[in-house]
């Protein structure tokens, strides 16, 4: 147990090779998402080409994906104190499942190809499936969390609407690719499965992250404890709800509920910022600024949606979603990359006996902060093209730069490791 954090429980950590290979693999699927971009001068034009449709599930499942749960290895045991059995196991079947899942279904939907669009989202399921179930076992082994934090109930609220947003799209999977019929329009199948992973998984297991985290490494007070107690089960009510509405076709409820659910995440956003004025850091560094950015970006997409929801015109909803995908999550992943990934590199030398170097020699700030402020300026280059397409190639040069620098960043991190950790 640490002093300074007597909630969590380090010495629960699974071994570091467990986690890293996500972190390390999360950055290819970003560079991927660059390179269609680079390809495709039309594909930010509206929220249905096949282009952007792999680009979402390149970032969707394939770098948040990946870097999340990766992250989840780490806070189950930690904070929730729920070890997942045989971590190196399923973390290596989970892994290569999730791999060649997103990258299957990225290229069925930008091809066209229905075996590969199935095969995908089949791959997806397998990989999520074990990952949750072994996930389900730790939690049910582990005692009840005690103390304030809110964070072990809102990770199993957010690993619940993962399952949910799974089942979404597996179903989304079998009506595209084998032509299977449901009661619910596509376009509505479709809203619901991203909902349920824009704000039921991501927006849940961000939350619940940042109780921790914030303080942690961003030295801000903690969120308040009214704040934290009633955020997440208000926002999964709100999803249940307007997901209902969606459902049985309820205009008013799907008005009054998808309301509640921007109310919440703005709240979210504001909340963080708030605290993050609050900070006891003379200096910010960079992945305090990008998690601010981050934030930044959560707000804006909520006037983008407001906009989609009272105009017709294409833009608005990929403006949308480049915010909450690249902005928002992107940008908040690979500021806490920046400091977990150094942190448990440090903490396995601690735990090993070996006299470890601080964790700025791990991973020096100038290359954080330089790769942080491409991802700034690839952000502002990605909404420049929804506006103006022909920019297209523009930001997908910066977006794949962006996210290559992010891998190299965090290689060196784990080379330094290496190096300390030889006799």
């Amino acid at each position: 147990m640490s002093g300074a954090n007597p909630g969590l429980a380090y010495h629960d950590t699974p071994p570091l090779s467990a986690p890293l290979r996500f972190f390390l693999t999360a950055p290819l699927f970003g560079l991927a998402a660059g390179l269609v971009l680079l390809a495709d001068g039309e594909l930010l034009v509206s929220r249905w080409t096949p282009g952007a449709l792999a680009l979402v599930h390149l970032f969707a499942a394939g770098f948040m994906l990946q870097a999340m749960l990766g992250a989840l290895l780490q806070i189950l045991p930690v904070v929730a104190g729920a070890s997942v059995p045989a971590p190196l196991r399923i973390a290596g079947l989970t892994h290569v499942l999730l791999g060649l899942g997103a990258a299957s279904l990225a290229i069925g939907l930008g091809l066209g190809q229905p075996l590969a669009i199935v095969a995908g989202g089949a791959l997806l399921v397998g990989g999520l499936g074990i990952f949750l179930l072994a996930s389900v076992i730790g939690l049910a082994r582990a005692a009840h969390a005690q103390g304030a934090s809110r964070t072990p109930r809102d990770l199993r609220l957010a690993l619940s609407a993962l399952a949910i947003a799974t089942g979404l799209g597996l179903l989304l999977a079998f009506v595209i690719g084998r032509g299977m019929s449901l009661p619910l329009a596509l376009p509505t199948l479709v809203d619901l499965h991203a909902v349920w992973a824009w704000m039921g998984w991501g927006g849940l297991l961000l939350a619940a992250t940042s109780w921790v985290v914030v303080p942690m490494f961003q030295i801000t007070p903690a969120y308040p404890a009214g704040f934290t107690r009633y955020w997440a089960p208000a926002t999964l009510l709100s999803l249940v709800l307007w997901s209902l509405s969606m459902s049985v076709g309820l205009g008013w409820g799907v008005m009054l509920f998808g309301t509640a659910l921007l109310v919440c995440a703005g709240a979210f956003a504001a909340q963080t910022l708030g605290l993050q004025r609050r900070t006891r850091r003379s200096t910010p560094d960079a992945p305090f600024r990008a998690f601010r950015l981050s934030m930044l970006s959560l707000l804006a997409s909520l006037v983008a949606l407001l906009l989609a929801a009272l105009h017709d015109a294409p833009q608005w909803p990929v403006l949308a979603g480049v915010l909450i995908l690249h902005g928002t999550f992107a940008g908040a992943i690979s500021a806490m990359l920046y400091k977990i990934v150094p942190f448990l590199a440090w903490l396995n030398l601690t735990q090993a006996g070996v006299r470890a170097p601080n964790m700025k020699k791990l991973l020096p700030d100038r290359p954080a902060r330089l790769q942080l402020r491409l991802h700034g300026i690839a952000l502002g280059a990605l909404v420049l093209a929804v506006l103006v397409p022909v920019l297209t190639p523009v930001a997908g040069l910066l977006v794949a730069a962006e996210f290559g620098w992010l891998l190299v960043n965090l290689s060196r991190a784990v080379l330094a490791w290496h190096r300390a950790a030889q006799p």
